[in-house]
């Protein structure tokens, strides 16, 4: 097909030329070098269009190139001014649907798929506009969710929960450690079910309702008196601010959000441990562009084995993360305060924890992830028998997730833990590697 000069597409352009580093979603590639040669063509590409700005294909590239840098409006701008000159291109109104439904404008999607149909095409075409149209209409139902199953293994060098010690002190005796009660490795199986459903609540702010259950069950191949399995419930409740309530912190898209979570702790089939937990977290963006979380809780706990350290624990946390300079990693931190009043005050203690976090997407679509954090918490009185306690905890955990398709992911983790105590009987040490595979396609 022939195009003749059209000054309104020629307009199009270079509006979007002025804009030619917009981006509305993640670009597709995550190399910084190539990404950069990617603007560069394009740029190249528009320049050829105002010397031949009707040229279809290179209508096309520029359109594809902007779709690749995460321009998904600038695509969407040059495909319908092509529509304003013919409006009978069946291939660009499937493209603006399948762009319009990428940004999530599901109304505008919807037009322009079912008008694909208009025009006879192939089968090939109508399967896939087809497939877009279901996608719309589950995206447009107010309950969305989402299930999620994964098995795997544990190595671990502290499978019976040894302690990290040569002798015990009581008072001024010292008694020896067995070999038998230090750690020891081990080898588990794991199990991990989840389900998480958004209510959308059809609220002017976009205010919605989030509900999560999780199973997981670590049972160990030699001290299975060590298993574990956890039951988690909570319920969240999202209003998405239309003013920052705190003018101290200068938030943009400022959610409030009160939610509750439900814990249980099964140790070798016997419950350990009942902990309800309720929270007021506050989150947003900053002036800087990074996003901040404030959060204050209480967590009651019922532990079934010692009714001397059931208690009420009051904390608050405040983080922070950055998307860093140039390239797609994430950045943050997390600060936190915490008091545990419990029935015997020897089990009164406060406890400081600092996070610090790294994430970074890798070639062949790896997702790496990293987390360090630190914790040093103090009992307000003197333990019976053992003194002063006085612990601080260290893990340092790494992840590498591969996406396989939209179902399937390959999970591989290590973690690196390290328990001090100034009562030798609570001192551990662990190190743990995991591979999991996930499967998230249940309908």
């Amino acid at each position: 097909m022939q195009y003749k000069f059209c000054p309104f597409i020629l307009a199009c352009l270079i509006f979007t030329g002025l804009n030619i580093s917009a981006q509305n979603v993640a670009p597709t590639i995550s190399d910084p070098q190539a990404l950069e040669a990617i603007e560069k063509k394009k740029e190249e590409v528009f320049q050829q269009l105002f010397k031949d700005p009707t040229n279809l294909s290179l209508l096309f590239e520029y359109a594809n190139l902007s779709i690749i840098v995460g321009d998904l409006e600038g695509a969407i701008g040059v495909f319908e001014q092509m529509l304003i000159y013919d409006s009978a291109l069946p291939r660009i109104r499937l493209e603006l649907g399948v762009l319009y439904f990428r940004l999530g404008a599901f109304a505008l999607a919807n037009n322009y798929l079912k008008s694909v149909k208009e025009y006879d095409p192939p089968p090939a075409v109508l399967d896939k506009v087809d497939q877009f149209l279901a996608a719309i209409e589950d995206a447009e139902n107010p309950i969305q969710w989402q299930q999620n199953i994964s098995i795997g293994f544990k190595r671990t060098t502290n499978g019976n929960s040894g302690i990290n010690a040569d002798f015990i002190e009581i008072g001024d005796f010292l008694l020896d450690v067995d070999s038998s009660s230090k750690r020891q490795s081990d080898r588990s199986r794991l199990m991990n079910y989840s389900l998480n459903i958004t209510h959308d609540l059809k609220h002017p702010r976009g205010d919605n309702a989030q509900y999560f259950f999780a199973y997981g069950a670590d049972r160990l191949d030699t001290f299975s008196q060590f298993d574990i399995q956890t039951n988690i419930f909570s319920a969240r409740r999202n209003f998405n601010l239309d003013e920052n309530y705190f003018s101290f912190f200068n938030l943009e898209d400022a959610v409030f959000a009160p939610n509750i979570n439900f814990l249980r702790v099964v140790l070798n089939r016997e419950e350990i441990l009942q902990s309800i937990r309720t929270s007021l977290d506050y989150s947003g963006q900053l002036d800087n562009g990074s996003s901040m979380l404030f959060s204050y809780y209480k967590d009651a706990k019922a532990f079934d084995t010692s009714s001397q350290k059931n208690g009420h624990l009051t904390g608050v946390s405040f983080g922070q993360s950055f998307v860093g300079m140039g390239s797609q990693a994430l950045i943050g931190y997390k600060l936190s305060i915490e008091n545990y009043r419990a029935n015997a005050k020897y089990e009164y203690f406060e406890n400081y924890g600092i996070e610090f976090s790294y994430a970074q997407p890798l070639g062949n679509n790896w997702q790496f992830s990293s987390k360090y954090s630190f914790q040093d918490k103090t009992h307000d009185d003197d333990y019976p028998l053992f003194g002063d306690r006085h612990d601080q905890l260290e893990a340092l955990r790494f992840n590498l997730l591969k996406p396989y398709g939209s179902c399937w992911s390959f999970n591989f983790g290590m973690v690196f833990s390290d328990s001090k105590s100034t009562i030798n009987i609570y001192k551990r040490r662990s190190n743990n590697f995991t591979a999991q595979v996930n499967y998230q396609c249940f309908k």
